[in-house]
């Protein structure tokens, strides 16, 4: 860290360091979640002592910038933008004493306003931060932009009158009891109902006792790393991944441990190779359409997998978020389906093939892991709403889920092929792009030196907004990548937005004055 410091100054040393690493932070320099360096390393650098560095990180703290942990270190709790409020006065003010605890400021003190942000636990680093990389609201945007960010359904093919008709008629036939708490597992006619919609995707001889309704299957992702992980424990997930898992491992304090997909999907080799390196407490993955890249685990490795699984104890969990929309090709086996000794947990839900406002998904754990979830979720939310499950379990029971799908599928086949037959016509030489055969989202990756990021401020000012890549890295990566959704938009739109986009490709290549083919630069398992 680079701080000036004046010793014939009138402000004393430590607050000089401390109004330094403000800076730091204000400047972008040191970003949220960023580990300060140790104080006595730090004393040493800049020449003072060390006691010193010690006042100044607690200064930095009572300012609500930094938290500190013993044996963990001190980081920083704040971005950058709001390390700017904080010296405006949006925020907590920082103090106008030398000290930020003087004695004879009692007034001063009495009059601070409180801050929650020393409370806060340390920010364990996902750099960039992922929810950072994908907002919108930092970018002039016109009205009505083309879609082609997130991963979530179109909200105009929702089945508004077959739900509301289930409803009505919910309503009218139930008692009291329907408003009332639930079973922590779910209600026991939805999960009699998923264990049916499992075994005609293969899996068969289930128990509905190792069903648990949740909160869709982030809530999965969440009481299985409460359940499993301890701080510092490694888990090992696809790169580029699912932003929502790195969010939640991150809470957890886990190590994530990436490996790469290619065409066929999760790179079984590099995997092995990490298996025999680090203790690895589960795999997380997502065999089917995968989250950003859309790319399915071949046939051949699915059956490695399961055989490397069996050979190191591995655990796994599949998250199937969106395995229905399968619009050409064989469905797609979950690996619950084939895997007898017991090492898969499942995640599936509806809020991709229906409603995402109704939050509701399904877990299955195997049987040792059923009565410690069961005092989990007791301890989390207790159980999913019972409302929203009796009217789902009308809905699909009703066959109306079946014929929803069969309109997805048509309509988003239709927008895919619209898709990916625009990037052929619009995207330069150079860049190349998955071609998924189901889900919602395929992965493009540009010459290196396109950047993303900088290419949405561009694109968003023009109408057109997707993912950048480096919101599917946690361990940093991904910038010259980009995730593109197909599901939301018209096809006229899709292809409209394909064209803006490769317009501003190619003149991003012109500006660089760079051999346009780019052959070399994208990555290899493109």
């Amino acid at each position: 860290m680079k701080i000036h410091l004046d010793k014939s100054s009138s402000l004393s040393l430590y607050r000089q360091v401390a109004g330094g690493v403000r800076q730091l932070i204000r400047s972008g320099e040191l970003r949220e979640g960023a580990q300060l360096p140790a104080t006595r390393r730090l004393a040493t650098v800049l020449g003072i002592h060390r006691n010193t560095v010690i006042a100044a990180y607690r200064c930095l703290e009572e300012w609500g910038l930094t938290k500190s942990s013993v044996g963990s270190g001190t980081f920083v709790t704040v971005s950058a933008a709001e390390a700017g409020d904080f010296a405006t006065g949006a925020g907590p003010r920082f103090p106008a004493s030398d000290s930020p605890r003087k004695a004879g400021h009692a007034e001063h003190d009495q009059a601070r306003l409180f801050s929650w942000r020393p409370l806060l636990k340390p920010a364990r680093g996902l750099h960039p931060d992922p929810m950072e990389a994908c907002r919108i609201d930092r970018f002039s945007v016109p009205e009505s932009p083309i879609l082609l960010n997130g991963a979530v359904p179109d909200h105009r093919q929702f089945p508004m009158d077959e739900f509301a008709t289930c409803m009505r008629e919910l309503l009218a036939d139930a008692g009291p009891s329907l408003l009332q708490y639930g079973p922590i597992e779910g209600y026991e006619p939805l999960r009699s109902w998923i264990v049916e919609w499992l075994r005609s995707s293969g899996v068969e001889g289930l128990d509905t006792g190792r069903v648990f309704v949740v909160s869709g299957s982030q809530q999965g992702i969440d009481l299985l790393s409460r359940l499993l992980l301890s701080p510092g424990d490694c888990v090992a997930l696809e790169q580029p991944g699912y932003t929502g898992a790195f969010m939640v491992l991150r809470q957890a304090g886990a190590r994530m441990m990436t490996v790469p997909v290619d065409k066929e999907g999760l790179r079984l080799d590099v995997l092995e190779e990490l298996l025999e390196a680090e203790p690895i407490k589960f795999l997380y993955t997502m065999p089917c359409y995968q989250n950003p890249t859309g790319i399915s685990l071949s046939a051949r490795r699915r059956l490695e997998l399961l055989q490397l699984a069996r050979r190191h104890s591995l655990a796994i969990v599949e998250d199937h978020y969106s395995s229905p929309l399968r619009y050409w090709g064989e469905p797609l086996r979950p690996l619950l389906a084939d895997e007898p000794t017991g090492c898969v947990s499942h995640l599936g839900t509806f809020s991709k093939i229906l409603f995402p406002g109704l939050r509701l998904g399904w877990m299955v754990v195997p049987d040792e892991l059923c009565q410690p979830m069961r005092k989990l979720r007791w301890a989390t939310d207790l159980s999913s709403g019972t409302l929203s499950q009796r009217v789902l379990e009308r809905f699909c029971r009703g066959d109306h889920l079946e014929r929803h799908l069969k309109k997805l599928r048509q309509i988003n086949a239709r927008r895919l092929s619209s898709m990916l037959q625009a990037l052929e016509r619009e995207f330069p030489a150079g860049a190349h792009w998955t071609r998924p055969s189901g889900g919602m989202t395929l992965w493009a990756e540009l010459p290196e030196r396109i950047d993303c990021q900088d290419l949405l401020r561009d694109a968003a000012a023009r109408g057109v907004l997707f993912t950048p890549g480096v919101a599917f890295y946690p361990n940093g990566g991904g910038h010259n990548a980009m995730r593109l959704s197909f599901n939301r938009e018209s096809e006229d739109r899709i292809r409209r937005g394909i064209h803006l986009l490769g317009e501003l490709i190619k003149e991003r290549l012109q500006m660089r004055g760079k051999d346009r083919s780019g052959a070399g630069d994208a990555a290899s398992f493109l």
